[in-house]
């Protein structure tokens, strides 16, 4: 099954960060299944869903193997280092009242382009309040969870990455169980989020990967 971070809202289900109470379920509708292998389940995760996917394994240990595709470790990493010292002060005291206020004021002097960006970042969330967006953004951290995970996971890292820059590294670094850090280059015209030029060059070394990973078939009708 994949998963990807594709504009929740539009179907006005929001993000959720304890992306184990999704998986959990679907898991168990596929074993309930006769046409499903219970050893051959694998979770593929694109874009912020490389979050969701290591969030998901740590709890939902019934998975054979992963994909997250890039690896992210801590969503609220880069909007933490977008928010000038005097809102990060408010957000971190909990002043809601204040941070709304100017974060209100400030937006009034954003470019379109800004605006836009920051229309688009925050619906899927599908909170109001500036405030309550980051403090929920904020919940999208593998810290407390890490140890937990023992799903042989697949790491994509490619060159270039633009949203989570070395959070692919980051997060194979912190795993402790089975792992792959696969990088893709601009020399392979693979580089940037999620490879967009070069799906195919993607799909064979992930499909070789699990190949590799993956318990031989069983007969298990």
């Amino acid at each position: 099954m994949a998963l990807g971070s594709s504009r929740c809202c539009s179907s006005g289900v929001p993000f959720r960060h304890d992306w184990e109470q999704v998986i959990t379920p679907v898991v168990d509708f596929l074993l309930g299944r006769s046409d499903v292998d219970p050893k051959q389940i694998v979770l593929y995760g694109i874009s912020q869903a490389g979050y969701w996917v290591p969030r998901a394994l740590a709890f939902e240990h019934r998975i054979a193997a992963a994909i997250a595709d890039p690896g992210v470790y801590d969503v609220f990493e880069p909007w933490a280092k977008a928010v000038p010292p005097e809102l990060r002060q408010l957000l971190d005291s909990g002043d809601k009242k204040d941070f709304d206020r100017f974060f209100e004021e400030g937006m009034k002097e954003a470019t379109p382009a800004e605006r836009q960006n920051w229309e688009w970042r925050a619906k899927p969330y599908g909170l109001q309040s500036p405030f309550d967006v980051f403090t929920a953004a904020r919940q999208y951290n593998l810290t407390d969870v890490i140890d937990q995970i023992t799903t042989p996971l697949l790491i994509t890292d490619p060159e270039g990455e633009q949203f989570w820059p070395g959070q692919s590294q980051q997060l194979f670094d912190k795993l402790r169980g089975v792992k792959r850090l696969m990088p893709f280059t601009a020399s392979e015209g693979a580089d940037r989020h999620c490879e967009p030029m070069a799906r195919s060059l993607l799909e064979q070394r992930m499909f070789d990967w699990l190949d590799e990973t993956l318990p031989a078939a069983t007969s298990w009708k």
